[in-house]
């Protein structure tokens, strides 16, 4: 009788030590946080989403639309707050492909070399003059 209880709290043991090795398996750590913004106007829709990090972002997926016919490209960028009043826009991604046309771009990364605070999309319209420009509200970095 012993050894049938022995053996028994044995298995209940492995038992609830595999259930616990599965259940941290499938939990494990809190995810990282994510971020996503817009920035529209008449012309052109722009968006981004990515995964933050202390000194930038990873896994950047952005579009631009050029909603609008008037033979102008379309671009869209973020632009990340270094501190110190210093803002640094990101490379220009282009839509040259006319209007109702959507260019894409995924996995991407940016890498600021500080902590980085906020950053905002920006999508313009490349036309005569300034170039027409909307942002997005500022997303705030919660690794920061």
């Amino acid at each position: 009788m012993k050894r049938i209880l022995s053996r028994n709290l044995r298995r209940a043991a492995t038992a609830i030590a595999v259930a616990s090795a599965a259940t941290l398996a499938f939990t494990g750590t809190a995810s990282a946080a994510t971020g996503a913004a817009t920035a529209s106007g008449s012309e052109v829709y722009g968006s981004a989403n990515w995964t933050w990090t202390l000194s930038g972002m990873t896994g950047i997926n952005m579009a631009v639309r050029d909603t609008k016919c008037d033979g102008n490209p379309v671009y869209v960028f973020f632009e990340a707050d270094l501190g110190m009043g210093t803002i640094d826009p990101t490379p220009y991604r282009w839509n040259e492909s006319g209007c109702g046309t959507t260019s894409y771009w995924s996995n991407l990364k940016y890498h600021s070399g500080t902590k980085l605070s906020r950053v905002r999309v920006v999508t313009c319209v490349d036309d005569a003059g300034w170039d027409t420009c909307y942002r997005s509200g500022w997303q705030y970095n919660p690794e920061a």
